[in-house]
């Protein structure tokens, strides 16, 4: 009888929903969320994604609130939410969702706010490592720094098997369009360039080298 009892107390807790963080957030975020026609069910959906859906899937997840002109702040809402609140984001295993973050940050015009998130995530492989100080260089307006880490970067040429890797990947994925080099060059090389190129825009433009556009 006992067993039964509790059988049926654990049914009733499955049952449950998970509460909703959307409450949760400051009104400035659910306004901006809400412009971007993210509402409380969308929001919660999303927070209920698995990292890899919620991060990397390019048609789901938060990428199309980001690609949304006038999104970017709200993107940048999702992806904070997704690190405070969701039950699936592992903070000991956070792939790149906090420099997502960051980069939907500085595309909002803050830069500020931007840079803890870029600081955050400065350790990895050498390439990356690079990548990230001259990203860093870039916001401090620090040029001399930033074309220091783009020298050192272009010297770190990808192996064979990541070579062949990136093939696949755009292979795989004909959606996708990646920049120049991509394949051959070192990892991010292109973005750097980027942002040298266009130094004195702001970081919506430079990324990718979009001053001229």
């Amino acid at each position: 009888m006992i067993a039964l009892i509790f059988a049926s107390m654990a049914l009733a807790n499955q049952s449950e929903p998970a509460a909703s963080a959307y409450p949760l957030l400051d009104p400035e975020a659910q306004a901006r969320l809400e412009s971007c026609e993210v509402d409380a069910a969308r929001f919660d959906a999303l927070m209920a994604l698995d990292p890899q859906s919620f991060d990397q899937d390019f048609s789901g997840g938060w990428r199309p609130v980001g690609d949304k002109t006038g999104c970017e702040r709200a993107a940048a809402d999702l992806l904070i939410a997704y690190m405070d609140h969701s039950p699936h984001f592992n903070p000991e295993r956070p792939g790149v969702i906090g420099w997502h973050a960051g980069q939907m940050l500085a595309m909002a015009g803050q830069v500020e706010l931007a840079i803890p998130y870029f600081e955050a995530k400065r350790s990895g492989s050498p390439e990356w490592t690079l990548y990230v100080d001259a990203t860093l260089a870039f916001m401090r307006r620090d040029r001399a720094a930033a074309e220091a880490a783009r020298a050192e970067l272009s010297t770190l040429r990808p192996s064979e098997e990541e070579i062949a890797a990136r093939r696949l990947f755009l292979a795989e994925n004909p959606q996708i369009t990646m920049p120049d080099g991509y394949v051959e060059q070192p990892q991010n090389l292109s973005v750097v360039d980027g942002l040298l190129a266009c130094w004195d825009q702001p970081y919506s433009m430079a990324y990718g080298g979009h001053c001229d556009d």
